[in-house]
């Protein structure tokens, strides 16, 4: 099945039913979302406590803006990932612009591993012993469109 110009409906994996906000984030789309086109937005980095990145992602339709000739986009969100216990990290690439092919988080033996698969600027892999997702309804305060 298609989402609307997002490709497939990715399921809900089932590893993530213990991770705080996992359902929260598929009920805001009412399906696990790819992050196709999404933006990584910001990234924080802390040896003592929580780090985190954030995301900011949409479901895009079918309608066409008739004004700006582009897919309309709804349910825009910013979604921050929470890490505690980083094991490992690979980054690379960050830039101005951030966009995601896709994301994938995955459960592993010590924890969890996010998997960010860069089209432009960011990419690389997080894994850490907890993960939690945070959703902020809307756009973010400096987004382009």
């Amino acid at each position: 099945m298609l989402s609307a110009c997002r490709g497939p409906l990715m399921e809900f994996p089932p590893e993530l039913e213990a991770v705080e906000g996992a359902k929260s984030l598929r009920d805001w789309f009412g399906y696990w979302p790819s992050f196709h086109d999404a933006e990584v937005i910001e990234l924080h980095l802390c040896r003592s406590s929580s780090s985190s990145v954030k995301i900011h992602t949409w479901e895009t339709t079918k309608e066409v803006d008739v004004l700006h000739g582009y897919n309309v986009m709804v349910k825009h969100v910013v979604v921050e990932f929470l890490f505690k216990g980083i094991s490992t990290l690979s980054l690379s690439g960050f830039n101005n612009q951030n966009v995601l092919f896709g994301l994938a988080l995955k459960k592993i033996n010590d924890g969890f591993r996010l998997i960010l698969d860069d089209c432009y600027g960011l990419s690389g892999t997080i894994e850490a012993n907890e993960i939690s997702i945070r959703l902020e309804p809307g756009k973010p305060h400096d987004a382009h469109f």
